[in-house]
């Protein structure tokens, strides 16, 4: 077991601050000289340039080695120079002139500065790459107080980075600005989410720069916004410490890797406010990790600041029920296992066991396309022993239905406009509900059509990433992302090692591969159980380890 210790952590990143100096421009004739060529754009970039600044830095604080000082002053010359005349930076993949984006880099820079202003005293390499460091930060700040953002978290990486500026250069004036963004109030619900709901990107970017903030100014409602939030996400991991992210809104949705951003989170709250489990969480998220790459250089700067912190035998939850019905989500947790069910999506529910997933369940019927029979979880209401999922099928206001002729001239170009004038025909909603009952070793699924029309195909899909043996009675086999599996009769199982997956009974009502408006899974594998309506059927999803 790797623990997390500044030893460890600046053990890592020296290997990656080494692979990453090859790609720094060297020759001085060139107009980039100094700067990093991030490897994704095949040019110099100034923030990729920014962390090997800072891993550079934090390697000389944590060592004593300042051997790399001097090509960290050669990538801050290019920072200096890469910057727009307001003095903001690009992403170049997408963000120009972009304030929140020079918020990002500011954050660091400042923390390097921070840590490191004792050590230009007697060192000639740290007070050069210092002195560039302060030219950025001052030069930035004016760009941010008027550059402006994009998305809710930006907010508070550009005023963080404003309260860190200040506190090392009193002079800068961000005050009215730093307010004026603070006056909006921190975006933790009462539930414990932002507004992105990104527990695999965005929590992180929204507790680091709020604990920054705390760290520089006396604010206990704003360290228990966080705490909020940073005790959800613990509730929102599963046994392998990846992350369900179904709720996200964010690039996040639907991805299953560990949160490892959340891991400097969990040390700088507990830095604060001493918290055993959040000790104990970042150790974990650490361990589970195989990509830290992107997290060191927040992960070491906790570390640097404050210590290893002190080892806890504190028990992260992994036995509880989570109901949410502001966010619309319901949750369980078992030890290995666990499920959650959602509300406004498509995909109804989800599981993970050990390293078996069943990514999602999804609904559909054949009935008027348009989203019609599609099963979209309106409502989530949790029972005593599980949930119920009620679709009104009312997604589309026209359908199902059939449009009634006018009687006088439609021009064309006013077809669309036009259409509220038109009566319909109308016919019964697809309503329909799932309720899912934790069980034993699993879940029972109940699908039950309310209202509709008779005769109408329908199916349940169960879709799992591809990389798992299905078998059933009969067969074994690897099936590929993208292969459609009809569980015909009986039951079927989705191994994964030894952790299985087991679903059925089978039904096959229609033989529809592609069911006509029905949500494909090119990306995974999908076992379909398929029906005509009226529908009243309990299927089982079971779960167990070994043959």
């Amino acid at each position: 077991m790797r623990k997390l210790t500044l030893v460890s952590v600046l053990e890592a990143l020296a290997v990656y601050i080494d692979e990453m100096q090859h790609w720094q421009i060297a020759d001085p004739a060139h107009p980039q000289c100094g700067g990093l060529i991030y490897p994704d754009y095949g040019i110099a970039d100034a923030i990729y340039s920014a962390h090997f600044v800072v891993g550079c830095a934090y390697l000389a604080l944590g060592t004593g080695d300042e051997s790399r000082l001097a090509r960290a002053a050669q990538a801050a010359d290019f920072m200096l120079r890469a910057r727009r005349p307001s003095g903001n930076i690009d992403l170049l993949s997408v963000n120009y002139d972009s304030a929140p984006d020079t918020g990002f880099v500011v954050q660091q820079v400042c923390a390097v500065i921070e840590l490191a202003r004792a050590r230009a005293v007697d060192s000639p390499a740290w007070r050069a790459l210092l002195e560039r460091l302060e030219q950025f930060v001052r030069r930035a700040v004016a760009g941010m107080l008027t550059g402006g953002f994009h998305t809710p978290n930006h907010r508070w990486v550009i005023a963080s980075a404003l309260v860190q500026a200040h506190a090392l250069f009193p002079d800068l004036d961000v005050a009215s600005t730093v307010d004026a963004y603070l006056a909006e109030g921190i975006d933790v619900d009462a539930e414990g989410l932002f507004i992105e709901r990104s527990i695999g990107v965005y929590d992180a970017v929204n507790d680091r720069s709020w604990l920054l903030i705390a760290e520089r100014r006396d604010c206990p409602e704003t360290l228990d916004a966080v705490a909020r939030n940073l005790d959800l996400d613990l509730r929102f991991l599963h046994a392998d410490g990846t992350a369900e992210t179904g709720l996200s809104r964010r690039q996040d949705y639907g991805t299953r890797t560990v949160p490892l951003g959340l891991a400097h989170c969990y040390l700088l709250y507990n830095a604060l406010r001493p918290t055993p489990v959040y000790v104990q969480a970042a150790q974990m998220l650490w361990e589970k990790s195989d990509a830290p790459a992107g997290h060191l250089l927040w992960l070491a700067y906790p570390l640097l600041k404050y210590g290893d912190p002190e080892l806890t035998d504190a028990v992260l939850p992994d036995n509880f029920t989570l109901y949410m019905p502001l966010n619309g989500i319901w949750r369980t947790r078992r030890g290995l296992l666990s499920a959650s069910a959602f509300r406004n999506t498509t995909r109804l529910f989800s599981l993970v066991y050990g390293k078996a997933e069943l990514s999602s369940v999804k609904i559909s019927q054949t009935y008027f396309g348009h989203n019609t029979g599609r099963f979209i979880s309106d409502d989530v209401t949790a029972t005593e022993d599980g949930v119920i999922l009620r679709s009104e099928g009312r997604s589309n206001p026209r359908r199902p239905g059939y449009e009634l002729p006018l009687g006088y001239p439609i021009p064309p170009e006013r077809w669309t406009a036009m259409l509220e004038e038109r009566d319909l025909r109308r016919l019964p909603p697809p309503l329909s509900t799932l309720t899912i009952r934790e069980v034993d070793g699993g879940f029972d699924v109940c699908y039950q059509t309310l209202d509709g029309l008779d005769g109408v195909a329908a199916q349940v899909a169960f879709d799992f990433p591809p990389g798992g043996v299905w078998e059933t009675g009969d067969i074994a086999t690897r099936p590929q992302a993208g292969q459609v599996l009809f569980l015909k009769q009986g039951y079927g199982m989705m191994r994964y090692g030894h952790d299985v997956i087991r679903i059925g009974p089978g039904a096959h009502a229609h033989g529809m591969w592609a069911m006509r408006d029905a949500e494909l899974a090119p990306d995974h594998v999908r076992a379909l159980l398929t029906f005509l309506t009226p529908v009243d059927i309990t299927l089982q999803i079971r779960v167990h380890q070994g043959s």
